[in-house]
């Protein structure tokens, strides 16, 4: 499932929750989603996985030029999904501009304007879980950062939103073999 962090120490408390969702389900997690079906991919599309005369995995390798696309591809369609983020969707309490406590989450909601797309980062990262005797599951993640303004009225506060989406995953009975290569930031 998808996990979010936030960084900007100017955000209000009370406008952070809605944001990302918003910035999450229009822009990152729908640009992965639809970069996936658009391509109809899956594991074997991400990894080729290695194997000796008895069926035994040996290695496991990324597909590094498919790899390489794909992820442009999602940084292209994060740009354009945020570029079309409904500003009627954005909003925050008069009160929560005032950056007086009392006053947070107080008063009528004022309209925020998503502007200025910054840079928008991308990779991969590979995980090796235990899944039961013998069972190691793998999977194929694209770590996305995209960097954004918001403008509000007197402010623009830069906002940098982080989503993991698993585009792979699979998995390995058997022995876990010793070799991966060519895998981003892989852990185990």
């Amino acid at each position: 499932s998808p996990s979010m962090r936030w960084r900007s120490s100017s955000l209000p408390s009370t406008f952070s929750p809605m944001t990302k969702k918003v910035a999450r389900t229009q822009a990152i997690d729908g640009a992965v989603d639809d970069c996936l079906q658009e391509n109809d991919l899956d594991y074997a599309d991400f990894v080729t996985v290695e194997t000796d005369e008895t069926g035994k995995i040996t290695s496991l390798t990324s597909n590094t030029a498919a790899n390489s696309r794909f992820k442009r591809q999602v940084v292209d369609a994060v740009v354009r999904q945020l570029n079309a983020v409904d500003s009627s969707d954005l909003g925050v309490p008069v009160g929560s501009l005032t950056g007086h406590p009392l006053l947070s989450g107080a008063g009528p909601r004022v309209r925020v304007r998503v502007d200025s797309v910054g840079d928008i980062a991308a990779e991969y990262v590979n995980t090796f879980d235990a899944a039961g005797v013998n069972q190691t599951v793998h999977r194929v993640c694209l770590e996305i950062t995209a960097t954004m303004r918001l403008f509000l009225p007197g402010k623009i506060l830069p906002v940098s939103v982080s989503s993991s989406v698993c585009v792979a995953e699979t998995v390995i009975v058997g022995e876990t073999p010793d070799t991966y290569l060519n895998m981003e930031k892989g852990t185990g």
